[in-house]
């Protein structure tokens, strides 16, 4: 049965790493939409920007925000509360590393 282990173990010794995910955890599809983890992620952290953040132009505190969350890069806005209503955006995308997300600016 050692025949069996030999080129097995000459293979592991002379490759490097691997990744033991395999090629689903590598490569992901960039056009499938957000799944319910990173959606609820992006909620909660734009609730919270929006919370602590005012409008560049007025000064007035941001509404609760609004997420479009079809496709990637998924949009983000936000109105301010004050007289003029001034729209803020931002874009949420996926990267290998993880998601980036951008803060919210005046549109």
């Amino acid at each position: 049965m050692e025949w069996f282990f030999a080129p097995w173990t000459l293979m592991a010794y002379m490759s490097g790493a691997f990744d033991t995910t395999g090629w689903q955890g590598i490569e992901r599809n960039w056009y499938e939409p957000p799944v319910h983890a990173e959606r609820w992620l992006i909620e909660i952290v734009y609730e919270t920007v929006a919370a602590e953040t005012r409008c560049t132009r007025c000064g007035a505190p941001l509404d609760h925000p609004r997420i479009r969350a079809d496709a990637w890069p998924v949009r983000v806005a936000a109105r301010c509360r004050g007289t003029a209503r001034h729209r803020h955006r931002a874009d949420v995308s996926r990267t290998p590393d993880g998601l980036r997300i951008d803060p919210l600016i005046r549109a």
